[in-house]
């Protein structure tokens, strides 16, 4: 049995490399939205998949970067996040491999702040990103992608939304 370890990744915005710039990113948490179903002949009640709840992200970065707030600030204009990273795996012998991890966000920046300042210590800025399209890849396996606004949701490579797009006549 292996434990893997994320511990350092490369971020790029508009690509834009934000090396040794970006402190942290928060990527975004799946949650498909349910709907409860019930009526007459159903001994009860049940929650079925309706739709995709919306997807947030947020990067937290470790000083005031001019070319950073200049795109966080336009909410008009969508933006590209790719996240690179490596996944370590280690096991009773050592370091047993060395895969790389891919992610990458699309959407509008909906929240900024120009920094926080404080007597002796970094200063810090933030942006909170509205998601409108997730890819997340391991080994340059898909692990998932959604695409809101062209009715994609792929998992490990399945599209859940093949019958759905043809049933809308596309």
């Amino acid at each position: 049995m292996d434990i893997s370890k994320v511990y350092n990744a490369r971020i790029y915005l508009n690509d834009i490399d934000l090396i040794g710039t970006a402190k942290e990113v928060d990527l975004p948490k799946v949650k498909p939205k349910f709907a409860d179903i019930s009526g007459l002949g159903l001994y009860g009640e049940a929650e079925v998949p309706i739709g995709m709840d919306k997807m947030e992200a947020r990067l937290l970065m470790n000083s005031i970067y001019p070319e950073f707030l200049k795109v966080v600030s336009n909410p008009r204009k969508s933006a590209k996040i790719i996240v690179r990273s490596s996944i370590t795996g280690f096991n009773q012998d050592g370091v047993s491999y060395e895969k790389p991890l891919k992610a990458e966000l699309r959407g509008f920046f909906k929240e900024s702040d120009a920094g926080k300042f404080k007597q002796g210590e970094g200063t810090e800025a933030e942006a909170t990103m509205s998601v409108f399209y997730f890819r997340l890849e391991v080994n340059g396996e898909l692990i998932t992608e959604i695409d809101i606004f062209n009715n994609i949701y792929k998992v490990g490579g399945e599209d859940i939304l093949k019958d759905f797009r043809a049933n809308l006549g596309g």
